[in-house]
């Protein structure tokens, strides 16, 4: 309890802080916007536009600087600014240099010249910085968690309540007493025409909006451009690293699914406020066509909750695309988005420790639409989580998610996720996903991606005269080009298969086993049925990295056997096997054993409803 003269020395101090932001209006004098009393919300602003060039009168009372060992002496952490509201270019700020100490506080007492015109005043508290002898630190101010916010459906609790058990109520305390007084009135000569306006002034000529966005948003616009068109693209958004921003936005030539425009810190500026706030002003040129429009929000620091000091332009958080003429409006059209097209299949929604595998046929040569997700490894530059797509009859990798062809795929850092278009010649193809025992669809460990639902991998056809017919489900069990096959291997593993030739035979060997320091530990190998003589062997000096821990090995390579009768034979020690990896199993585990194939050429794909039947060509060995 407080005794009567510590609470007379309290008002006093409230009543002179009070005079220093407020003030009273100055005879001649009329004020145009008035920004007070931070505890309830983190950012407050006003519009006004000015008949003629006037000198406005700022008086202010905001926070910042003596931040200890923290080094960050000049920030600010409760202050107010002014941009023009056309250009969106700061006006004037309040900085530790321009203000005067004032106790805790720092004030701003003088006058601002501005140009006719119109602008935007802003005043933020969204982190509090407390200080003492023994301690200094600075924290976000989370206002959904207060019952003052607006629109709040939480738990009722203050906004310190739970850094009030870490330190004191001496904490609570402060930031009720100053973020009450914290606050900034603009004035004017009475003479000045001034009119208000509720911000942001909208920007001249703009077809597609996205801002004001909140964490955890994805944005995706369809459009299409009836000819040429430069558009005018401004951003403002969050920056990570160059490599792995935290919000940004790119578009995609809906055709072919390429990036004609990104987003990146190196093509960006500063934004101001917290260094990590970055803006992009500039034209792209795009011929006709049809484009996607992407914009993505990590968890935290947007208008739903600033964790640092917010941009200039807070409210204008996100992306706004405009024109420079009326004949581009008229050739610019939003279309309605729609992710799956033509998906013919769809691994997705991939859980931990999962490993998916479905066939497909291609009737005749196809472009397809490849778009999956999954997960980089902290450790090194692989993938924990990704898909393959594998020729069915070769076992050739067509394509694999290599981390040095992905993006990033929003939320955390290590979510990556690939969008293109590929061509595949007629043939049997079999895809492949696998899941490590972490992070995935419904399990994240840390920020899911911006497209969780499709966690995984995802085919479509593309283009406007795509069949669906050209596609159709295949079996790898009535694949008839299969001699003989063991696979699915496990440990203290001693397998046979006996097989017969009628004729000499052009045999494919596709084995997949464990080994490491130039030695194997699961391999297969061939030998004749009547002497026991080994005829081949998988060693390790004809093997390649078979995709996962280093020590799964393979062999793609074929031979000619005589006519004649044969056993298929395969070994494996007590560890790391089908079903029981004790790494990272390998890309394509159904197969882990050895399996051969006739080479003499390709079974008759039947063609596709409508098309012409393509002559036989034999797979290429891709060690040839």
């Amino acid at each position: 309890m407080m005794n009567s003269e510590q609470m007379l020395q309290r008002s006093a101090r409230a009543a002179i802080l009070l005079l220093v932001c407020a003030g009273s209006v100055t005879a001649g004098e009329k004020q145009i916007a008035s920004l007070r009393d931070l505890s309830s919300q983190e950012l407050k602003y006003a519009g006004f536009e000015l008949d003629r060039e006037a000198r406005v009168h700022v008086r202010a009372l905001g926070a910042g600087g003596d931040y200890g060992w923290n080094n960050r002496n000049d920030e600010m952490n409760a202050y107010a600014w002014i941009i023009n509201a056309d250009t969106r270019e700061i006006a004037w700020q309040m900085t530790v240099d321009n203000t005067s100490k004032s106790r805790d506080d720092r004030s701003f007492d003088g006058e601002v010249t501005l140009p006719r015109g119109a602008y935007e005043v802003y005043f933020t508290a969204a982190v509090f910085a407390y200080h003492t002898t023994f301690s200094h630190f600075k924290t976000n101010v989370d206002h959904r968690n207060s019952p003052l916010f607006e629109g709040n459906k939480g738990e009722k609790k203050n906004f310190f309540g739970w850094l009030k058990s870490w330190w004191s109520d001496d904490i609570d305390k402060d930031w009720k007493k100053r973020s009450t007084q914290w606050g900034v009135d603009l004035l004017v000569d009475a003479s000045v025409g001034v009119t208000t306006f509720t911000p942001p002034r909208e920007r001249a000529n703009v077809v597609l909006s996205a801002t004001g966005l909140g964490d955890n948003e994805t944005v995706r616009k369809d459009f299409s451009l009836a000819g040429q068109t430069t558009l005018g693209l401004y951003a403002v958004a969050e920056g990570r690293s160059e490599s792995d921003p935290a919000d940004y936005g790119w578009i995609v030539n809906a055709a072919d699914r390429k990036r004609v425009w990104e987003m990146q810190s190196r093509n960006c500026s500063e934004a101001g406020g917290a260094a990590k706030n970055i803006k992009y002003t500039d034209d792209v040129t795009l011929p006709r066509g049809e484009y996607i429009l992407y914009f993505i929000t990590d968890g935290s620091h947007s208008e739903a909750d600033w964790n640092d000091n917010p941009p200039f332009d807070p409210l204008n958080w996100g992306i706004t695309v405009s024109v420079n003429s009326e004949r581009e409006r008229q050739g610019f059209k939003t279309l309605p988005y729609q992710e799956d097209r033509n998906v013919f299949l769809s691994l997705v929604r991939v859980r931990n420790s999962e490993f998916r595998s479905e066939g497909f046929t291609l009737r005749d040569d196809a472009k397809i639409r490849i778009y999956a997700f999954g997960e980089r490894n902290n450790s090194r530059r692989t993938m924990a989580d990704y898909g393959t797509i594998l020729n069915a009859r070769t076992r050739e990798k067509m394509w694999t998610m290599d981390v040095d062809h992905t993006y990033h795929g929003g939320g955390d850092a290590k979510n990556r996720y690939v969008d293109e278009v590929m061509s595949l010649p007629r043939g049997d193809y079999v895809v492949n996903y696998v899941s490590d025992d972490s992070h995935s669809y419904d399990d994240w460990n840390a920020d899911p991606p911006f497209d969780k639902e499709h966690y995984g991998i995802t085919l479509m056809g593309t283009g406007d005269r795509w069949n669906p017919g050209v596609v159709v489900k295949f079996t790898e069990e009535r694949d008839k080009g299969k001699i003989a096959q063991i696979r699915q291997a496990g440990d203290n593993a001693d397998l046979t298969e006996s097989f017969s030739l009628d004729k000499s035979t052009r045999v494919r060997i596709y084995a997949i086993g464990e080994g490491q320091n130039r030695e194997m530990y699961d391999y297969g190998w061939i030998e004749d049925a009547r002497t026991g003589k080994v005829i081949w062997e998988m060693t390790y000096g004809m093997t390649f990295h078979a995709g996962g821990a280093r020590k799964n090995r393979m062999v793609n390579t074929t031979i000619l056997l005589d006519r004649g009768e044969y056993r298929l034979r395969y070994k494996s020690d007590d560890s790391h096997s089908y079903g029981d990896w004790n790494s990272e199993p390998p890309e394509d585990q159904q197969y882990w054993g050895i399996t051969l194939y006739r080479d003499s050429g390709s079974l008759p794909i039947p063609p596709a409803p409508g098309g012409a039947p393509t002559p036989e060509v034999p797979p290429e060995d891709p060690d040839d």
